[in-house]
């Protein structure tokens, strides 16, 4: 994943309008067990499915299992804000999303409950993400986000160690 998203690291191509990457300096790896989890949490955020962001969220170290409601309905919560572009066929208009505040909303409650800090690993994948989100929200981007989710999500190749959850037909 690029690390760094910055704007002077991007070329915007008129011609095809697509946004090319052009500085793979601050390009980093994560584990391949990693990444399988993540995505199925991410599908399970789109999808509402609330026990597998429990599941996954404990599996990826977002949780211990020994949370109170208060911090585990804060955490579901926060995933399914954070799905929400990602979770109905068709465009999402990232012009009209309030999601950051929403996030924010829910900070003071996690803070407050958190019994361990995320994983190594969420710390630059949010910061790049979250950059990503405020970059379609300041360039008003309308993003077919859950077919580019699904198109992912189902050429993916999963390992031995994370696993396939939902079958082709439980994605939709």
């Amino acid at each position: 994943m690029q690390t760094d998203p910055n704007w002077s690291n991007f070329l915007y191509d008129e011609a095809t309008r697509t946004i090319n990457l052009i500085d793979f300096g601050a390009a980093q790896d994560y584990p391949k067990s990693f990444v399988d989890d993540y995505l199925i949490m991410v599908l399970a955020c789109a999808n509402n499915d609330r026990e597998t962001v429990i599941d996954m969220s404990r599996r990826l170290g977002f949780l211990t299992g020994m949370e109170s409601d208060v911090m585990v309905d804060a955490h579901v919560q926060a995933a399914f804000i954070v799905g929400l572009p990602f979770s109905k066929s068709g465009v999402y208009d990232f012009r009209s999303t309030n999601i950051t505040q929403s996030i924010s909303s829910l900070g003071a409650t996690m803070l407050r409950h958190r019994l361990t800090p995320p994983p190594d690993e969420a710390y630059s994948l949010h910061r790049k993400l979250s950059g990503a989100f405020l970059a379609c929200i300041k360039l008003g981007a309308v993003v077919p986000c859950r077919e580019l989710l699904l198109k992912v999500y189902e050429s993916y190749q999963f390992g031995e160690a994370g696993g396939e959850i939902f079958s082709n037909s439980s994605i939709s």
